[in-house]
């Protein structure tokens, strides 16, 4: 796994510029280089989304409440959880300019 490069200039990004276009609504990336605005394709929103958001939910739903877990460990697992994915979210969209 490696982060995604600049398709004009092959610059690679920085796994926080990557991240904080991911948190801050799929914010296009400019390239620091050549200025080339890179989106983030449709199917790498879904991906992401998906990876995040449908595991939380059958935690929350499903396994915690058959295993009877305190709020308080619910809590704790959901934010370990999206902790732990969300920083390898980076890794996982595709740009294109």
């Amino acid at each position: 796994m490696e982060l995604k490069k600049c398709e004009k200039c092959n610059t690679q990004f920085s796994w926080g510029k990557i991240y904080k276009s991911l948190m801050i609504a799929y914010q296009p990336i400019v390239c620091s280089q050549c200025n080339t605005s890179h989106k983030i394709a449709f199917s790498s929103r879904v991906t992401v989304s998906i990876t995040i958001v449908l595991p939380l939910m059958i935690f929350l739903f499903l396994i915690s409440r058959q295993l009877s877990l305190s709020n308080f460990a619910i809590v704790s697992s959901l934010v370990i959880y999206f902790v732990l994915i969300s920083s390898f979210s980076p890794f996982l969209v595709k740009y294109y300019s």
